[in-house]
């Protein structure tokens, strides 16, 4: 098993209680929407688990505006941030430099096209069967994102000495 598989395993597993909540949560919808449950885990902190929905991870995850999409999309080809810089600036002129100006003291995570990324993810989990949850994780410098079958609750043996 791969270390990041492994971490998202060992999360889970410490999150077991707000998994369940969620997935069951996303069992009973009938339809998927950007209100479609999801479950947001950040590795620490307060507030370590939350059940919200696809659409509303903009909130809860620090994201770059639509308007620097284009220049995350350079940067993740390779491009040099001078260079994606200047051809960004060329293109979409005022609108990049106020976006970029915006940008002063933060450090987003995840690009708006990651956002949409998440529900495209979540729908694709949505369609499957059994139904699969959207699991986002914030790891503090970056995130990841997966999903976890709904049913894999309910197979998972009951803890020793219960009962």
């Amino acid at each position: 098993m791969d270390d990041l598989k492994a971490r998202h395993e060992r999360l889970l597993e410490s999150h077991h209680g707000a998994l369940c909540q969620a997935a069951e949560r996303l069992l009973e919808e009938t339809a998927w929407s950007l209100a479609t449950t999801a479950l947001l885990l950040r590795a620490a902190g307060q507030d370590r688990s939350q059940v919200v929905a696809v659409g509303e991870l903009g909130r809860w995850i620090e994201h770059l505006g639509p308007d620097l999409d284009a220049f995350v999309r350079l940067r993740r080809q390779g491009v040099d941030v001078g260079e994606a810089y200047a051809r960004c600036r060329a293109i979409e002129g005022e609108t990049f430099l106020g976006a970029w100006e915006g940008l002063e003291g933060q450090r987003p995570l995840v690009s708006h096209d990651d956002l949409n990324q998440f529900a495209v993810l979540s729908q694709q989990g949505f369609a499957r069967s059994p139904r699969n949850l959207l699991v986002v994780v914030n790891w503090g410098e970056r995130v990841t994102a997966f999903l976890v079958a709904c049913d894999r609750q309910r197979k998972r043996p009951s803890p020793a000495g219960t009962g």
